[in-house]
């Protein structure tokens, strides 16, 4: 297969029509690929140059005049035509030093034929060999399109699509994963793969992870990547891309690429579906965590796969709660089939990811690859990312809610660490973060057995007011947590509740007349707002 397809200036020099044409200027740029030939005789009408065209000419709209010749020639170059033939005659005999030196400086070429010329034979050849180049190249496009497709239905390896890839285009090729590995083809030196593997890391670890397409990073004047991300439900799985040297790509080029970026697509999930299905330890790993049943140490370390008695990284427990759209298609991604993207996300942020999908939630181990200085911040990235993952495939209007436990040291409290995340979760619209270490009085809460103490506590302090409430179909109790939320401000209580404040001193009194006239000293005022956290934790636990 022909690695370039385009026809360049000094390959249309090379043909008969050409063997009187001379190059007077712009040497440099006899590289630029020909899209088109068009006959332009003055500046006014280069509005209709869309770019890659070769100008043929005769100077009639110029001829020997430096103002309008130059207008003309700068016009060309501004629209992006590649080059221009003038042939030498009545309007212009002779190639001025202005223009050459324009042209030079823009490495525009200039060509002029010495002796009349039809350009009529010009187009209609040219235009015949550009048309048969593009028809090529999508018979090549084709038939590399059913090579890759035979290749994936042989479960072939990364590194085999990605020489197919470079017989292909004839250049050199690069895969890179987020995890940092590279592969080359053809192999290059271990310095350069080095230097290569240093800079692509460099620089795909800031970009937004969630564009697609191709994109480009300059190297140097003359070198330069082209590379497009390999997704999977808006998740980078991998790059590839294309070393260019002196050469711009061609759309042929570009097609290929992302050819073989979507077969690349499809075998990289098919391995991850293929290793999920493998996880069952793991999947009775987490069984037992939810059903709360005591793994010792060593069990945990065997399940987990971890060898040797060495002390073990820290790690974090995270459930994910999701409700999907009710017009959500009945075709889409099943939910738990995003295991294997989210253990590919969770990786690339250096964790060692268990996870465990069952009904509407997710359940996530993350042992900590490396010691991390920031841990926090980089769950808060890394759920981030599978919030936006699940955005994408159940809806903007999807309830996606979560709860992270403190971080854990043993494995063997790995189910302890889960009720933590479990409390997070629980409480999750009372606080203002996923993490239990932030939730403050509702950690105690958790601990605290509902039979007797809870309820005792509760009907000692709120009794009476539950009672009234019940029974005259009032709203005392909410009033006076609105009322001590906002630190005993009747008007920001007024306001919150939407009532007068007429309204709420009768209801502040009927409060006083049951509870007592103390009832908003500081002892009894922490004793109540734990009552009505604790009503609201026991009928969260009841709903469940």
């Amino acid at each position: 297969m022909s690695n370039d397809l385009r026809l360049t200036i000094a390959e249309i020099i090379k043909r008969p029509l050409f063997q009187h044409a001379q190059v007077v200027a712009g040497h440099r740029g006899l590289s630029r690929p020909v899209r088109w030939v068009h006959v332009l005789e003055t500046a006014d009408t280069g509005q209709f140059l869309n770019g890659g065209e070769l100008i043929l000419s005769t100077g009639l709209g110029f001829g020997e005049e430096k103002e309008k010749r130059l207008a003309y020639l700068t016009e060309l170059i501004r629209r992006k035509a590649v080059g221009l033939c003038i042939e030498l005659g009545r309007y212009i005999p002779s190639i001025p030093e202005d223009m050459i030196e324009l042209a030079n400086h823009h490495q525009f070429p200039l060509l002029v034929f010495h002796q009349p010329v039809r350009f009529v034979d010009i187009t209609q050849d040219l235009h015949e060999h550009l048309i048969h180049t593009q028809m090529q190249a999508l018979r090549n496009l084709e038939a590399y399109s059913r090579s890759l497709q035979q290749l994936s239905l042989q479960a072939a390896g990364i590194l085999k699509l990605l020489q197919h890839f470079q017989v292909a285009v004839q250049t050199q090729v690069f895969y890179y994963a987020p995890d940092g590995s590279t592969q080359f083809a053809p192999v290059v030196p271990h310095d350069v793969a080095v230097e290569m593997s240093d800079l692509m890391r460099s620089h795909f670890s800031r970009l937004d992870s969630s564009e697609a397409g191709v994109r480009f990073l300059s190297l140097s004047a003359t070198r330069q990547l082209a590379y497009q991300p390999v997704m999977a439900m808006g998740h980078v799985l991998a790059y590839v891309g294309i070393v260019l040297f002196e050469r711009s790509p061609d759309e042929y080029l570009l097609l290929t690429l992302d050819n073989t970026v979507s077969a690349m697509a499809q075998i990289l999930m098919r391995k991850m579906f293929v290793e999920e299905q493998a996880l069952a330890t793991e999947n009775r790993l987490f069984d037992d965590l939810i059903a709360n049943r005591s793994i010792p140490e060593e069990q945990m370390r065997s399940l987990l796969g971890i060898t040797g008695s060495g002390k073990t990284s820290a790690y974090h427990m995270i459930i994910l709660s999701f409700e999907k759209r009710k017009n959500l298609a009945e075709d889409s991604l099943p939910p738990h089939d995003l295991t294997a993207i989210f253990r590919s996300l969770m990786t690339r942020h250096h964790f060692r990811p268990f996870i465990r999908c069952m009904g509407h939630r997710f359940y996530f181990l993350l042992i900590e690859q490396r010691p991390l200085t920031d841990s926090r911040h980089t769950l808060e990235k890394a759920f981030c990312d599978v919030k936006r993952i699940m955005t994408q495939m159940l809806g903007a209007d999807a309830q996606i809610r979560m709860g992270i436990s403190r971080a854990g040291k043993r494995l063997s409290d790995a189910g302890r660490h889960l009720a933590e995340a479990e409390q997070a979760l629980a409480f999750c619209q009372e606080s203002s973060s996923p993490f239990f270490a932030d939730l403050g009085l509702f950690r105690l809460l958790f601990h605290i057995p509902s039979e007797p103490v809870l309820k005792t506590f509760i009907s000692d302090y709120l009794g009476p007011l539950l009672a009234h409430d019940q029974a005259h179909g009032s709203s005392l109790v909410h009033t006076l947590r609105v009322y001590l939320d906002s630190n005993l401000s009747k008007q920001e209580a007024a306001e919150i509740l939407f009532i007068h404040r007429q309204t709420l001193y009768h209801r502040l009194e009927k409060i006083e007349e049951i509870l007592g006239k103390d009832y908003t000293a500081t002892q009894n005022r922490i004793c109540l707002e734990i009552a009505m956290r604790a009503l609201d934790w026991l009928s969260k636990e009841e709903q469940h």
